[in-house]
């Protein structure tokens, strides 16, 4: 397989320590009369949720404190969707037809201003994206764009992504198939990069979550945790369900470390928890139900 030659980013800064999670209490927020939450994301200092309705398109901020609904994009999509390191931001995908042929946006919107910007063109090819502080990395045809949100300097940063059913990873430029089960009738999902850079997470269909380095090697299985997030560089949060093949029938919020140690159960069944998202400082992490409810569980460490 080949291999990136990004040393610097590889070198091991000793075994990382997972610590187990308190939850301190789980939240049931109160929605605006009428509204479903269908997927949601929580804002790095957890104030608020970007969620998608079950009922209508497009993506609404919502904030925890006064439930104040503001629409963002009318045909704006949860997945993916990202939110800067200072809450300013939202960075989203909107899907268009173009004779019959499906095509990707990527655009950032402005929660202060309101001012919408179109960063990648309407394209069949964005295989993915990260944002990193300040910066957006999108990466097109193989290719990635850094675009700076608010003027300041763009620095390099790795990108997971996703092309063709296979896992890529790009730096400086370069794109490298890194599927660490190779590719023959495998299909990877929902990559991300760790804080610190130095690992990729995803999820593998019928098989389930895990962590390798950037190039790839030293895979480590999690389990069927689906929708992984990273919690913090020694942690994923995800989801760990069941479904009868046409509706979920049992799925709690889990969290385990990099090396699938302490696995532990952050929901029990009294709802059925789905899609967790994580604040920046991991004080709160949000879910939903299929029933369109919006949770936000309480950590304190």
């Amino acid at each position: 397989m080949k291999k990136l030659l990004i040393s610097a980013l590889l070198l091991c800064s000793g075994a990382l320590s997972y610590a187990q999670l308190n939850v301190a209490s789980i939240e049931q927020v109160t929605l605006p009369e009428g509204v479903q939450a269908n997927m949601a994301t929580i804002s790095p200092d957890g104030s608020f949720v970007v969620l998608s309705r079950q009922d209508v398109s497009g993506l609404h901020k919502l904030d925890l404190s006064s439930s104040q609904l503001t629409t963002i994009s009318e045909n704006g999509s949860t997945f993916g969707l990202q939110i800067s390191a200072d809450g300013q931001t939202v960075v989203y995908r909107e899907k268009s037809f173009k004779k019959r042929l499906s095509y990707v946006t990527l655009k950032s919107t402005n929660l202060s201003t309101g001012k919408t910007k179109t960063l990648v063109k309407a394209t069949r090819n964005l295989q993915g994206f990260d944002v990193v502080g300040s910066q957006v990395l999108s990466v097109n045809k193989g290719k990635v764009s850094t675009k700076s949100l608010d003027g300041s300097k763009t620095v390099a940063a790795p990108v997971a992504s996703i092309q063709n059913g296979a896992l890529y990873v790009t730096f400086n430029g370069q794109s490298t198939n890194i599927s660490p089960q190779g590719t023959q009738n495998q299909s990877y999902l929902w990559p991300s990069i760790s804080p610190d850079g130095t690992k990729v997470l995803y999820y593998l269909a019928r098989h389930g979550a895990y962590v390798c380095n950037l190039d790839g090697s030293n895979p480590v299985a999690l389990g069927e945790i689906r929708a992984p997030k990273w919690y913090d560089d020694a942690t994923v949060v995800g989801m760990n369900d069941y479904d009868d093949s046409e509706n979920i029938i049992s799925s709690k919020i889990v969290a385990i470390g990099v090396d699938a140690s302490n696995y532990q159960e952050l929901t029990n069944d009294a709802s059925l928890a789905t899609y967790p998202t994580v604040s920046a400082d991991g004080s709160k992490i949000s879910y939903t139900t299929p029933a369109g409810e919006l949770y936000i569980i309480n950590i304190t460490k």
